[in-house]
C-alpha cells in the first residue's frame, strides 16, 4: 500500500509541476515611455530585475529588457544567477554572448536566448552588463524601460555602480529602486507535432494530466479493496 501512495504522490508532483509556471512579462503593460537611467560605461555597469520561479522546474527559453536611447553603441551580456535576497549568489546558470545595442533614439527589446536552461522553484536575479566588455569602450548611457513596482509582484528592479568588478555580483547588496523593468521570461515551447497531427491545447493536455491522476487513484482504490 505504501508504494501505492507514493506512486499517485508522484503523479501529482508531476502535474502540479508542469502546470506551475507562467511566463513572466511586463511589456504589454508598459507605456512605451516611462524609463530608468542611465545603464552603461563606465559606472553604473549591471542593471537587472528579480523574479521568483514557482513549485516545480521552469524551462527557460529565452529573457530580455527594453533598452534603447543609446548615447553610444554598447556591448553588453544577459546573466542569471540565484538570488539570496540582496545579492546574486553561487556560480553563473548562464551567461550570453557579447550582445551590441546600437546608439539609438529608440527602445528595442534585447532578448537572451537560454536553450537548454532549466530553473528550479527559487528566487533568481536576470540582468544586463557591460562589466566584463567595457575594453577600449566608449562612455556611453542608455536607458531601460520600466514601470511601478506593482507590474511583478514577485520580483523588483536592482543595480550595481559596479564598473568592470563583476566579483561585486556576489560580494555585496545591490541597490535597489521600488520599480520592476519593462522585461519578459520566455518559456521553451512544446514539442512541435508531427506533421497532420493538431497540436494540443491547453485543455487537453490539463485533461490530460488529470487522466493521469485519476488512474493512479483509481489503482489505489482497488488495491484497497483487493486488501
Amino acid at each position: 500500500m505504501t508504494v501505492v501512495y507514493r506512486s499517485t504522490a508522484m503523479l501529482l508532483l508531476i502535474a502540479g509541476s508542469l502546470m506551475s509556471q507562467g511566463p513572466i512579462n511586463t511589456i504589454p503593460s508598459w507605456d512605451g515611455a516611462e524609463f530608468i537611467q542611465s545603464f552603461g560605461v563606465p559606472d553604473t555597469a549591471t542593471y537587472g530585475q528579480t523574479i521568483n520561479i514557482a513549485p516545480g522546474t521552469a524551462a527557460v527559453a529565452s529573457f530580455g529588457f527594453e533598452i534603447g536611447n543609446c548615447s553610444a553603441s554598447v556591448s553588453l551580456r544577459g546573466e542569471i544567477y540565484a538570488w539570496d535576497g540582496t545579492k546574486a549568489t553561487g556560480s553563473s546558470l548562464f551567461e550570453s554572448p557579447v550582445t551590441i545595442v546600437n546608439a539609438s533614439n529608440s527602445f528595442r527589446l534585447v532578448l537572451f536566448n537560454t536553450p537548454g536552461l532549466s530553473l528550479p522553484a527559487g528566487n533568481y536575479v536576470l540582468f544586463a552588463t557591460t562589466s566584463r566588455d567595457q575594453s577600449g569602450a566608449p562612455a556611453s548611457g542608455c536607458q531601460f524601460g520600466s514601470l511601478d513596482d506593482t507590474a511583478y509582484p514577485a520580483g523588483y528592479h536592482v543595480y550595481l555602480n559596479n564598473g568592470t568588478d563583476f566579483g561585486q555580483w556576489t560580494s555585496g547588496a545591490w541597490d535597489t529602486l521600488p520599480l520592476d523593468l519593462a522585461f519578459q521570461v520566455n518559456l521553451a515551447q512544446p514539442v512541435t507535432p508531427v506533421a497532420g497531427t493538431p497540436a494540443a491545447s491547453p485543455t487537453t493536455l490539463l485533461l490530460g494530466f488529470a487522466g493521469v491522476i485519476a488512474l493512479g487513484l483509481l489503482g489505489l482504490s482497488r488495491l484497497r479493496i483487493a486488501g
